[in-house]
């Protein structure tokens, strides 16, 4: 069995429940859709989160927007 990677925040970075609205389509008819997604990011606050977060939606096809930043009380990632 191999050893499991902990994922623990340092350098003073927390962990921050980041939610985001995409604007997509319903696959079934359509029709526009709103859904959304909840993020967990390791950083050091809401500004790099959201940095983070618009690094990684870069080049998506549908529109979004984060809807809501919140440090999380999660210690450990496994």
């Amino acid at each position: 069995m191999s050893k499991t990677e902990v994922l623990v925040p340092s350098d003073g970075n927390k962990f921050f429940m980041c939610t985001v609205q995409v604007d997509g389509e319903n696959p079934d008819n359509g029709k526009p859709k709103k859904y959304k997604e909840v993020h967990l990011v390791n950083a050091v606050n809401p500004t790099s989160v959201e940095k983070k977060i618009t690094e990684q939606m870069e080049g998506t096809i549908y529109s979004w927007r984060i809807t809501n930043i919140a440090e999380s009380k999660i210690q450990f990632v496994y």
